[in-house]
């Protein structure tokens, strides 16, 4: 009798991870690695700015299909002479895992590009033994490195989903994610049939993802070496 009571449970089980496998949404939050020490502003100022620059983002998976994109800021993001510019407010990536295309739309300084490439073409991971849980889930750590940054991911094999912020192509849901100049960590996990929809962008200049990895770079760099006008401080994120 025991032995049919386990069999059932592990039964169950699966049954419910692979309908979660099926269709699911999953809320993140973004958040800046910001390095800031500005004469004149103490650390609760610094604090509110920080605060300032969270943005939240949503994932639709559904049957192969997903879509990962920024939701709409409610509180607005200005304060006390700052104002937060973000580059992510209307960003999409579109993934099919049937095709094995990822196709994304990136706002860049008010141009649009749409940026199609092929999934599995990011780095090599090494996964390690550490393992943490994550809103109930256990979730395995691996680590992908490069010339420029390291990137951390935890990722969950009982959500049996390739997918997440960044495609990794781990057996697993990824449910946090860092790097030299972010944090995205899952908020809320919905495993639902609410309507959610997965369609790819269409708008904006076509371009390779290494022709615009190049002119963020440039467009970077340049502002680095720009100084203000001194009519109040602009913060800009790039994701």
């Amino acid at each position: 009798m025991k032995t049919k009571i386990l069999i059932t449970a592990l039964f169950c089980t699966c049954l419910f991870n692979s309908a979660k496998a099926q269709s699911v949404q999953v809320i993140y939050e973004t958040q800046p690695q910001m390095q800031m020490k500005i004469d004149g502003l103490d650390e609760s100022f610094i604090d509110q700015i920080r605060k300032s620059t969270k943005i939240r983002n949503i994932l639709c998976y559904n049957n192969g299909e997903s879509v990962y994109k920024t939701m709409k800021n409610e509180d607005g993001n200005s304060s006390s002479g700052i104002k937060i510019m973000t580059s992510a407010s209307e960003d999409v990536t579109y993934r099919n895992h049937k095709t094995n295309k990822e196709i994304a739309y990136k706002d860049f300084f008010g141009k649009g590009f749409l940026i199609e490439s092929e999934l599995g073409k990011d780095g090599k991971w090494e996964i390690t033994d550490s393992t943490k849980d994550i809103h109930g889930y256990t979730c395995k750590k691996a680590i992908s490195k490069s010339d420029k940054q390291e990137t951390v991911v935890w990722f969950c094999p009982n959500l049996p989903i390739k997918d997440g912020p960044l495609y990794t192509g781990l057996d697993g849901l990824v449910l946090e994610m860092t790097t030299n100049n972010l944090s995205i960590v899952a908020k809320e996990i919905i495993s639902s049939d609410a309507d959610c929809q997965i369609t790819a962008p269409k708008k904006g200049k076509k371009i390779s993802k290494e022709e615009f990895d190049k002119m963020v770079e440039k467009r970077m760099k340049a502002m680095e070496q720009t100084s203000g006008d001194g009519g109040g401080m602009v913060i800009k994120i790039m994701r």
